[in-house]
Protein backbone atom coordinates (compact mmCIF):
# COMPACT_ATOMS: atom_id res chain seq x y z
CA UNK A 1 0.00 0.00 0.00
CA UNK A 2 2.70 2.63 0.81
CA UNK A 3 5.40 1.45 -1.48
CA UNK A 4 5.18 3.62 -4.22
CA UNK A 5 6.36 6.49 -1.59
CA UNK A 6 8.18 6.48 1.30
CA UNK A 7 6.50 6.75 4.34
CA UNK A 8 7.29 6.42 7.86
CA UNK A 9 4.94 2.77 9.30
CA UNK A 10 3.56 3.52 12.69
CA UNK A 11 0.77 0.73 12.97
CA UNK A 12 1.40 -2.71 13.22
CA UNK A 13 -1.88 -4.56 11.08
CA UNK A 14 -2.63 -7.82 11.55
CA UNK A 15 -1.89 -9.25 7.85
CA UNK A 16 -5.70 -11.57 7.92
CA UNK A 17 -8.25 -10.60 10.33
CA UNK A 18 -8.53 -14.32 11.07
CA UNK A 19 -5.03 -14.08 13.20
CA UNK A 20 -7.54 -11.34 15.62
CA UNK A 21 -9.69 -13.97 16.54
CA UNK A 22 -7.77 -15.90 19.22
CA UNK A 23 -5.55 -14.30 22.02
CA UNK A 24 -2.63 -15.99 20.38
CA UNK A 25 -3.37 -15.29 17.01
CA UNK A 26 -3.46 -11.92 18.04
CA UNK A 27 0.30 -11.59 19.15
CA UNK A 28 1.68 -14.14 17.03
CA UNK A 29 1.14 -12.45 13.10
CA UNK A 30 0.98 -12.35 10.96
CA UNK A 31 2.20 -8.74 11.39
CA UNK A 32 2.70 -6.16 8.20
CA UNK A 33 3.78 -2.34 9.35
CA UNK A 34 1.36 0.17 7.65
CA UNK A 35 1.06 4.07 7.81
CA UNK A 36 -1.86 5.14 9.87
CA UNK A 37 -3.50 6.87 6.81
CA UNK A 38 -3.67 2.87 5.15
CA UNK A 39 -4.06 1.22 8.08
CA UNK A 40 -7.36 3.29 8.94
CA UNK A 41 -8.64 3.37 5.67
CA UNK A 42 -7.78 1.60 2.75
CA UNK A 43 -7.08 -1.65 4.92
CA UNK A 44 -10.07 -1.52 6.67
CA UNK A 45 -12.44 -0.96 3.81
CA UNK A 46 -10.44 -4.15 2.52
CA UNK A 47 -11.25 -6.26 5.65
CA UNK A 48 -15.13 -5.15 5.67
CA UNK A 49 -15.58 -5.47 1.74
CA UNK A 50 -13.65 -8.77 1.65
CA UNK A 51 -11.84 -8.16 -1.32
CA UNK A 52 -8.53 -6.73 -2.57
CA UNK A 53 -9.27 -2.47 -3.70
CA UNK A 54 -7.42 -1.34 -6.87
CA UNK A 55 -6.38 -2.29 -10.49
CA UNK A 56 -3.09 -2.78 -12.23
CA UNK A 57 -2.05 -0.09 -15.01
CA UNK A 58 -4.35 -2.17 -17.79
CA UNK A 59 -7.06 -1.37 -15.13
CA UNK A 60 -7.71 -4.88 -14.42
CA UNK A 61 -8.65 -5.62 -10.98
CA UNK A 62 -5.95 -6.76 -8.14
CA UNK A 63 -8.62 -9.49 -6.58
CA UNK A 64 -8.22 -12.31 -8.29
CA UNK A 65 -11.45 -13.05 -7.30
CA UNK A 66 -13.00 -10.31 -8.87
CA UNK A 67 -15.80 -11.46 -11.51
CA UNK A 68 -13.43 -9.55 -14.80
CA UNK A 69 -10.49 -12.00 -13.46
CA UNK A 70 -12.62 -15.11 -13.95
Amino acid sequence: MCLPRVTAATVVDHVTKDSKKTEDGFFAGPFQSLCKTHHDSTKQREEKRGRIIGCDDDGVPLDPNHHWNR
